[in-house]
């Protein structure tokens, strides 16, 4: 469960069984971005109009889908006007997820992936359009 509570302009979220908590400014608890993933210098994949806190908050370590649900109920409360494509968000938690995974296992790996193959492994797996 996501606890929070409004003190100076600024919301104060902690999260069960995760060791931080955030201060997020009201004013900016809407936003959003184009995130990209994958290496500095490559094309990568763009996810559209997601929000930026959901991806900092729920990429650093694989969450539970149940808080990204929560935090956007939370979102929509304190900015009812935003315009984050929140089906693009839960996809891009899901898709940096898996990419720092397979980055991971890939430095252990005795068979090196490429980014670019673990870039199409993605794209392919989630249907995505990187055009």
């Amino acid at each position: 469960m996501i606890s929070q509570s409004l003190k100076d302009n600024q919301i104060h979220l902690s999260i069960d069984s995760m060791d931080f908590s955030y201060r997020i400014p009201v004013k900016k608890i809407g936003n959003s971005i184009d995130w990209k993933i994958g290496e500095k210098g490559t094309e990568g994949i763009v996810m559209k109009h997601v929000s930026a806190w959901t991806l900092k908050l729920f990429t650093a370590n694989v969450t539970d889908e149940k808080f990204v649900k929560q935090f956007e109920k939370i979102v929509k409360a304190h900015a009812p006007d935003n315009t984050i494509d929140w089906e693009e968000t839960f996809d891009a938690v899901n898709v940096q997820n898996e990419y720092n995974s397979m980055k991971k296992e890939n430095a252990k790996s005795d068979h090196k992936l490429t980014e670019d193959e673990i870039i199409s492994a993605l794209s392919t797996k989630y249907k995505l359009d990187l055009t």
